[in-house]
């Protein structure tokens, strides 16, 4: 039988996020949290979700929210190719492209993966790795690499949109508390959970017919909102090779 497909959390909108998350409670409602032998992780999923519900609300109000989630996607496929264009470099068969590559490497290993934290601790990581690539020593591998334009388009993408971000949260301010972010980061682990217990109770060969069901529905969600995000990215990333070869 199959598993619950990962749905790549990460890369949805917050619109998009409590969409998916709330087709999946509805799903877990219809089969009921008992059939599927998640009952505890279901009470952890609910608390969570009314916690983004919550904020969703507060957020909504504000005219520059879906600015906010353009401008964060814009940067996540920019930080995304600049760690591809690396990576690839790093099995270049020239080993002035090896060494500058591992130079670059370095640092991006050094913050990681930014694109599943909050937006000001994404901001925050997305500052220091932008500062480290543009030290003066770095200046060499960024230009044999053909990188710089693009660590300068990251900084641009990221600078923007914490201004953006500063001047929605003092709209905010006095409407009560509206990080979506912050309550996705509650949400996906309670999620997971679940998805992690279905799967192994699968493995095991012990799933029901609910689950079955729940599993096969469930997937076509996840299906579904991959189809979307591939779409807006494709999008996003064809825009922006046209900017940077005008």
């Amino acid at each position: 039988m199959k598993k619950i497909e990962n749905a790549g959390l990460f890369r949805l909108r917050n619109n998009d996020h409590y969409q998916f998350m709330t087709d999946a409670d509805n799903l877990i409602v219809k089969y009921t949290p008992a059939s599927l032998s998640i009952v505890k992780e279901y009470g952890a999923f609910k608390k969570a979700l009314t916690l983004e519900d919550a904020a969703m609300r507060v957020e909504t109000g504000s005219s520059k929210s879906e600015m906010i989630e353009m401008l964060d996607t814009q940067r996540d496929i920019t930080w995304n190719a600049i760690r591809n264009l690396v990576k690839a470099y790093s099995g270049s068969p020239k080993e002035a492209e090896t060494q500058s590559a591992a130079a670059l490497d370095r640092i991006i290993n050094l913050y990681g993966d930014p694109r599943n934290l909050s937006y000001n601790e994404e901001s925050a990581a997305i500052a220091n790795f932008v500062s480290d690539m543009l030290l003066p020593v770095n200046a060499p591998h960024l230009l044999l690499l053909h990188v710089s334009d693009w660590v300068t388009i990251l900084k641009t993408q990221n600078d923007k949109l914490q201004q953006i971000l500063n001047e929605r949260n003092a709209e905010l301010a006095n409407r009560g508390k509206g990080d979506v972010r912050s309550t996705r980061q509650q949400v996906d682990p309670a999620y997971n959970a679940i998805a992690d217990k279905i799967n192994a109770i699968i493995l095991l060969g012990q799933s029901s017919a609910a689950m079955t069901n729940f599993v096969t529905e469930l997937n076509e969600k996840i299906k579904y909102y991959k189809t979307t995000i591939s779409i807006r990215e494709g999008r996003f990333a064809s825009a922006a090779a046209k900017k940077a070869k005008a």
